[in-house]
């Protein structure tokens, strides 16, 4: 993973993750690329607006873009880029994905019940729209080493192994111990499949140090709460699949979403060629 690129928008949560992704970058080797994308405001006809021009939106936005960059060069060491352009974010970002081949995607995110400008809008869309890994930073959420990886996998579907090579490059980046978490719903017993699933998995971390743990819950969502809350971890990693297991879980229908909950960083991987 050589290439960051961080979407901010200049709140404490977006500097928060950019914060963590230099950090990162710094111990992995990586550059990063910050952006930010801006809408010009619509004038409602009836109330008195003052018109801001597209130049001073585009310059204004540029010099908290600069300072942002700047910061992060001198304080942690290391190559960052910045661009600014009109646009909706979760957009611009899978156009950019491609044009500047990132490797990873880090953003906050804000728990629920704050303000959903951040998870809400932009980092689910883009968890949707993208096929590259996403790094979600929970606003609370400060860069320490990772020695300990949870992976959450249902066993449920085939995968391959290009999928888990930022995975795996993270775990023997920093010889962390890897977790591969199961939830069971309560008194639901393991499927056929899942037993496959399972063995797949295993072949393909026969090179990395792990750990197989299987647990029971009401829910998907609150065994690994539970299980991230008794058990101490730096990275949670699922995976997103096309009408699958992390979509049912980012859908409007879940009000205690992985994504609001967790208080540690969590690297979602797309499973969706």
């Amino acid at each position: 993973m050589q290439n960051f690129l961080i979407p901010v928008d200049f709140s404490p949560a977006s500097r928060n993750a950019a914060s963590y992704a230099a950090q990162l970058a710094k111990v992995i080797g990586a550059r990063l690329f910050l952006f930010h994308a801006y809408m010009l405001p619509t004038p409602v006809s009836e109330v008195p607006y003052v018109m801001v021009t597209a130049d001073e939106m585009q310059k204004e936005n540029e010099d908290l873009i600069r300072k942002e960059a700047d910061f992060l060069s001198s304080r942690y060491g290391v190559e960052v880029e910045w661009l600014v352009r009109i646009g909706i974010a979760s957009d611009e970002v899978k156009v950019l994905t491609k044009d500047r081949d990132a490797d990873l995607i880090v953003m906050g995110m804000k728990g629920a019940g704050e303000i959903e400008k951040i998870i809400g809008s932009t980092t689910t869309n883009v968890i949707r729209k993208v096929r590259k890994p996403v790094l979600i930073v929970p606003h609370d959420a400060s860069y320490k080493r990772i020695s300990m990886v949870t992976y959450a996998s249902d066993f449920s579907y085939k995968t391959s192994l290009r999928l888990f090579d930022p995975l795996i490059a993270i775990v023997k980046q920093f010889q962390a111990n890897l977790i591969i978490l199961n939830v069971q719903l309560q008194h639901s017993g393991a499927k056929p499949e899942e037993l496959v699933g399972k063995k797949d998995i295993e072949e393909i971390f026969k090179n990395v140090s792990h750990q197989f743990v299987s647990t029971e819950d009401q829910s998907v969502n609150t065994g690994i709460n539970h299980y991230i809350q008794r058990n101490s971890s730096d990275l949670l990693v699922m995976v997103s699949h096309a009408h699958g297991f992390l979509e049912r879980i980012f859908s409007k229908d879940h009000t205690t979403a992985m994504a609001y909950e967790t208080h540690i960083p969590m690297l979602v991987l797309q499973d969706k060629d």
